[in-house]
C-alpha cells in the first residue's frame, strides 16, 4: 500500500449542508453586497450557526454563522446601510481597478525585459533536424539573462519566472530558426505525424502551469472579510 507523502497538501472536501429556512449564511450576505465591516456594524452578533460543509484534510472547518433573514432585510432597508454599501462597492471597484492596472504594468515590464534579450546564434556544423544540439549551447546564457532580468525587476513572483523563461526561449527559438532553415519556427504549428503528440504535450504543459485556485467564494462556507 502506497504511503501518502507527508508534504502533500491537505485536500478540501465538501458536504452539502442546508441553511435552515429563515436564515442567511455569511456567504449569502456577501452575495447581497455585504462586507465583514457592514455585517459587524449593521447586524452585530450572529443569531445561530450550522455545521460547515467544508473539510480541510479531514478536519471540519468552524461553524457557519447564520443571521435571521427578517433582520437582514430590515437592515438593508435602512438608509445608513444603503449609503455604506454604496461606499463599500465603490471602494471595491477602485481596488479592483488598481489591481488590474498594476497587473498590466507588470506584464509590460516582463514583456520589455524579454524583448531586451537578443541571442547571438552562430551556425554549427550539425546534422539537419538536430534541434536539441542547436539549442543546448545557448541555454546556460539564457538562464544567466533570466537571473539578471529577475534582479532588475526586483524579483519574480508567482508564475512570472516561468512566463519570462518561456518568452526568452521564444526569442532563442526565433533566432535559431533564422539560422537553420530546418529549425521549427516558434510561430508555426507542427506538421506531420508528431503534430498531434506535440499539441498534446503543449496542452499538458499549459494545464500543469495553471496555479491551483480556491473554489469560487460563493461556494465556500466562510466568515472572513
Amino acid at each position: 500500500m502506497a504511503r501518502r507523502s507527508s508534504s502533500s497538501k491537505p485536500r478540501r472536501a465538501r458536504e452539502t449542508v442546508e441553511t435552515p429556512a429563515g436564515f442567511l449564511a455569511t456567504h449569502d450576505l456577501k452575495e447581497r453586497g455585504w462586507t465583514a465591516r457592514l455585517i459587524e456594524r449593521h447586524l452585530g452578533e450572529h443569531d445561530s450557526t450550522r455545521p460547515n460543509g467544508l473539510k480541510m484534510g479531514g478536519r471540519r472547518l468552524p461553524p457557519v454563522k447564520l443571521y435571521r433573514e427578517e433582520r437582514v432585510e430590515q437592515a438593508e432597508a435602512d438608509e445608513d446601510f444603503l449609503i455604506a454599501r454604496m461606499k463599500a462597492e465603490d471602494a471595491r471597484e477602485k481596488r479592483q481597478a488598481a489591481r488590474e492596472r498594476r497587473e498590466r504594468e507588470r506584464a509590460l515590464l516582463l514583456q520589455g525585459a524579454a524583448e531586451s534579450y537578443e541571442p547571438r546564434v552562430h551556425r554549427l556544423d550539425i546534422r539537419k533536424g538536430a534541434v536539441k544540439k542547436a539549442r543546448e549551447p545557448y541555454l546556460p546564457e539564457l538562464e544567466r539573462v533570466l537571473s539578471h532580468l529577475a534582479g532588475e525587476l526586483g524579483g519574480l513572483k508567482g508564475g512570472e519566472e516561468k512566463t519570462l523563461r518561456e518568452r526568452l526561449l521564444y526569442r532563442l527559438h526565433l533566432a535559431l530558426a533564422g539560422v537553420y532553415e530546418w529549425y521549427p519556427h516558434p510561430d508555426l504549428k507542427p506538421q506531420g505525424r508528431g503534430a498531434g503528440a506535440g499539441k498534446a504535450r503543449a496542452a499538458a504543459r499549459e494545464s500543469s502551469s495553471e496555479e491551483a485556485k480556491p473554489s469560487d467564494w460563493r461556494d465556500w462556507d466562510w466568515d472572513e472579510a
